[in-house]
């Protein structure tokens, strides 16, 4: 068995057509690819994981104009997105290393007590405007408003559960013993609760980042990666006095965190989930963007997250 194990992360930018709507964009599934490929190259065994939110709104849309009562079940929408982007990707991770790649359809944990069931904060689908946000909040679903570029926006909202373990991990270890590239725990993991013995699903979306940094430290993962649209976590980030971090300590982090420098639903849960990791594991995480990956990973680019500078 390697025992090198990389946990990519990947952000919509990595797949979406930058174009909106959730629609996956050919050339951005190929650099995908090559990303991947260099992590082979460089001895590792690869897991992706990636996000669904536009695209679980989409086809909650579609559902909803239609009146399936599908569009009322989550986590079966999560289930299905999850079989649309992995296939998709493991099509082009495929034709670019020629390594066999596997996609999961994985469960992820949570609690049934969990407060974010009665506190929806996680964004999906497309923005909105106050017609479209009006017409989903007659049908009881939960708006949002936000100001985007210094107009309103609106953008549907649903709970967002704490991952507490992923039922598929000894399958996912498996795979990645006799080589194969795995796809796994999309869109945050199919969100399931106990119950009788087993598991069932809920109503919720899980943040991708937080369910990928699980999987990372549960597969003992030497490498956890995180990849977004920009290069480095910034701070003070759209200000004229941001500035790139180059490197924070978990207790760093933890006490940005606190202070909520960061914003919620898009930078915050991406250095939760690599403080959580490397807290876990002592091994350093690294957030980047796709393009600057092989710098990241030789220190010249990127944010990483180490144990404590002291150390």
């Amino acid at each position: 068995m390697n025992k090198r194990i990389a946990v990519v992360a990947l952000g919509g930018n990595a797949i979406e057509d930058p174009r909106g709507g959730g629609e996956p964009d050919s050339s951005r599934m190929m650099f995908t690819a090559q990303t991947v490929g260099s992590l082979l190259r460089e001895g590792y065994s690869v897991v992706v994981t990636h996000g669904n939110g536009p695209q679980v709104g989409e086809l909650q849309g579609a559902l909803l104009r239609v009146g399936s009562t599908l569009a009322s079940r989550l986590d079966l929408l999560v289930a299905m997105t999850q079989g649309e982007i992995g296939s998709l990707l493991a099509e082009g991770i495929r034709n670019v290393t020629r390594n066999e790649c596997v996609v999961v359809l994985t469960s992820v944990v949570v609690s049934k007590d969990d407060p974010a069931f009665s506190k929806p904060t996680k964004p999906i689908g497309r923005y909105l405007d106050e017609a479209e946000s009006a017409a989903l909040s007659r049908r009881g679903l939960i708006v949002r408003e936000q100001c985007v570029d210094g107009r309103r926006v609106y953008r549907q909202v649903v709970p967002s559960p704490m991952p507490l373990d992923v039922v598929e991990l000894r399958v996912i270890r498996t795979l990645l013993d006799v080589g194969n590239v795995v796809i796994a725990c999309g869109g945050g993991g199919i969100p399931v609760v106990t119950a009788n013995g087993g598991f069932t699903g809920v109503n919720a979306v899980i943040d991708k980042d937080l369910a990928s940094g699980l999987l990372a430290a549960r597969l003992g993962a030497s490498k956890f990666i995180v990849l977004t649209s920009i290069d480095a976590v910034m701070m003070n980030y759209g200000k004229p006095s941001q500035k790139p971090i180059p490197r924070l300590s978990v207790s760093q982090a933890e006490k940005l965190l606190n202070e909520g420098a960061f914003e919620e639903g898009s930078m915050a849960p991406k250095i939760m989930a690599c403080a959580k990791y490397t807290k876990t594991t002592k091994n350093d995480s690294i957030i980047t963007s796709p393009e600057r990956l092989r710098d990241a990973l030789k220190g010249l680019a990127g944010t990483r997250i180490v144990k404590e500078e002291t150390e």
